[in-house]
């Protein structure tokens, strides 16, 4: 690998870190209890992932859409949360000196998490899509609509980003344990297939089980768009799955250390993955060691 060709090292899961920190972690409740009650722990986190060496982090806007706030009666706050969690990630930006650090904007499933039957139509789901974009427009660098379980989700993130002056990443979610088929049921191949008219700038995997993410790889580079991927910590995302019972429903594994995370991401570098990091379960100890392991494999191949 030559230097100048190091991959992007994203941050690891947000919500899931706040929860671990003593934060609410109920649908409709980390966006809203995190920036309202504690955007102190928020900025900290951001500030913690700069400092283990991310050249990326995310927005805290997994759980600012209409439906997780109107579960949680603060549907009419949507732009105050959004333009909030903006804030932070550049507060922290600021506060760390990181300059070169980029911020993307988390672009969630609009109103569960690994469902494929939607109440919103295509036209709903680009125009809320659209809505975050514009509040998060003064803040981040990047788009990234990340765990989508299907290709209509994709193909509306795709519409509402046309037109802006950002790069685009998706990140699609797997079925766990090595599947090759996104959670809504269609095959990983068919989808990129599907997107080649309008492609993102990024195709990424993401929120599935490390061993998901390492045999969608062939297919991603096949694709010929930059990829890469970024697993959960978590057994696997069980099929009675109820997006309103919160991560209580998840147990993470005990076995996916820093050193094992590593591991894994270092396989999907040497298959070409461009852009690796965590989600769910994977903190700045993690990335932390994803650093060191970039680093060394740059300095070593110089």
């Amino acid at each position: 690998m030559a230097a100048n060709s190091s991959p992007i090292l994203l941050d690891g899961g947000m919500g899931q870190e706040i929860v671990n920190r003593g934060g609410k972690g109920g649908y409709g409740e980390w966006a809203v209890a995190a920036l309202s009650e504690d955007p102190g722990m928020v900025r900290q986190i951001h500030c913690d992932y700069i400092a283990a060496g991310a050249d990326v982090i995310t927005t805290n806007t997994y759980g600012t859409t209409r439906a997780r706030l109107r579960h949680a009666g603060q549907e009419a706050r949507l732009a105050d949360l959004v333009a909030t969690a903006g804030q932070l990630a550049v507060e922290a930006r600021e506060k760390m000196s990181a300059e070169h650090l980029r911020i993307a904007a988390s672009l969630p499933p609009l109103e569960a998490s690994y469902i494929h039957k939607f109440a919103l139509s295509f036209e709903e789901t680009v125009a809320q899509f659209a809505e975050l974009m514009d509040s998060l427009d003064p803040f981040v660098d990047i788009w990234l609509a990340e765990t989508l379980s299907t290709s209509f989700e994709a193909k509306a993130a795709l519409a509402a980003a046309r037109g802006r002056d950002k790069p685009l990443w998706i990140a699609l979610t797997l079925q766990d344990h090595g599947s090759c088929v996104l959670r809504g049921g269609e095959p990983l191949r068919d989808v990129l297939g599907g997107l080649a008219e309008s492609a993102p700038d990024a195709i990424l995997i993401n929120c599935c089980t490390p061993d998901s993410v390492s045999g969608a790889l062939p297919i991603l580079r096949a694709s010929g768009l930059r990829f890469g991927g970024y697993a959960n910590g978590f057994v696997e995302i069980p099929a009675s799955w109820e997006d309103q019972g919160g991560v209580s429903q998840l147990a993470a594994r005990a076995d996916l250390t820093p050193d094992a995370y590593a591991e894994e991401a270092r396989g999907w570098i040497a298959a070409g993955a461009a852009i690796v990091g965590g989600c769910c379960e994977v903190g700045p100890a993690h990335i932390a060691r994803l650093r060191q392991v970039i680093d060394n494999e740059c300095e070593a191949q110089a």
